[in-house]
């Protein structure tokens, strides 16, 4: 009986470890479902444990290039937005840790929110998946966080 137990015991570790992605799989996932954002102008990557956002202005607006990044295992809540033509989340810190270099200016004034956007046509399963992707990808750096909830803003008319 024991021998079953064992079995039974190792069958469920293997399984387990099999399905789990890795740290690496999940950056991946995450980085791939945000390509080609605003004709490739923004883009993301995670950098050691950082993730990172460049925005690339037009040509018209000075053609610089905004750069964010968080810290991933200190974000603490996470809440979204989604619409027909994107899906925004932000990650927020419980104090300012989003640094932001304009070009090559020196960091501007921490700030506590990340925006994580994706401009693309989604399904409405693809949200609950994303949830799931950052919140393991946190839990991976060693942090924790939750969902928030959104709360819908109310028309004026």
């Amino acid at each position: 009986m024991k021998k079953l137990y064992a079995g039974i015991l190792l069958f469920f570790v293997f399984t387990i470890t099999a399905v789990a992605q890795t740290r690496e799989e999940t950056e991946a996932w995450i980085i791939k479902q945000a390509k080609f954002n605003l004709e490739g102008r923004l883009k993301y990557a995670i950098e050691g444990d950082e993730l990172i956002s460049r925005l690339t202005l037009p040509y018209g607006m000075g053609g610089e290039t905004i750069q964010k990044s968080i810290p991933i295992n200190q974000i603490k809540s996470i809440s979204f937005t989604h619409t027909h033509e994107f899906l925004s989340y932000s990650l927020i810190c419980d104090k300012p840790c989003v640094s932001q270099f304009n070009g090559n200016t020196e960091s501007e004034e921490m700030k506590p929110k990340f925006l994580f956007e994706i401009y693309k046509n989604l399904d409405s399963s693809f949200p609950p998946r994303m949830q799931k992707a950052l919140l393991k990808l946190i839990e991976l750096h060693g942090g924790k966080a939750k969902m928030l909830q959104q709360k819908p803003e109310n028309e004026t008319f």
